[in-house]
């Protein structure tokens, strides 16, 4: 049986409500101002420090108060969320519908409102972590600039991580299933 701890499910309404306000003001590549915005108006309110990444990108970092073993090196984790929408019209009755001629219709939405759920559950258990954990949003992944302006901005820098991680979501993968 799959225990989920109770602290992730309170916020699968905040990550719902994320999900769907990026849903509803979706914007382009190279244009996520708003969603920028947003995303740093979050991590204000949770008390997360972070920098730009390029014109819209964002790099959050939440250090770890647990000590480290005497002569152990910091542990960096970078934990990566794309927020560009696609120029695409959406064609449904959801209340929370995008009206503006685009649309995430690849996912980036729940990538970036997942992104903020970890950011914020990460930040309860500070106290709990020995390392970094750096948060990216990156912007313009449909455009293949986003990341390059992100790396430029040196977002995998001071400090490097030693691992980066990132998702997908798949609309043809049943509720559930993590596929590796």
């Amino acid at each position: 049986m799959l225990h989920i701890d109770p602290s992730v499910l309170k916020l699968q309404d905040y990550i719902v409500g994320m999900r769907r306000y990026f849903h509803a003001h979706p914007e382009v590549s190279l244009k996520e101002f708003k969603t920028s915005e947003r995303i740093k108006a979050e991590l204000d309110a949770a008390g997360i420090d972070y920098e730009g990444g390029g014109e819209t990108g964002i790099c959050a970092r939440i250090k770890g108060k647990k000590p480290l073993a005497a002569g152990a090196k910091p542990r960096i984790v970078a934990l990566r969320a794309d927020m560009d929408a696609l120029k695409v019209r959406e064609k449904t009755d959801l209340p929370f519908r995008s009206e503006n001629g685009s649309m995430h219709a690849c996912g980036h939405d729940m990538h970036a409102a997942m992104l903020l759920g970890a950011a914020r559950l990460l930040k309860a258990h500070q106290s709990e972590l020995k390392g970094t954990v750096k948060l990216v949003f990156q912007p313009d992944e449909e455009g293949f600039t986003g990341a390059k302006a992100m790396l430029k901005a040196g977002v995998l820098e001071a400090p490097e991580p030693q691992a980066a991680m990132a998702l997908h979501v798949n609309s043809g993968t049943p509720s559930g299933l993590v596929l590796c």
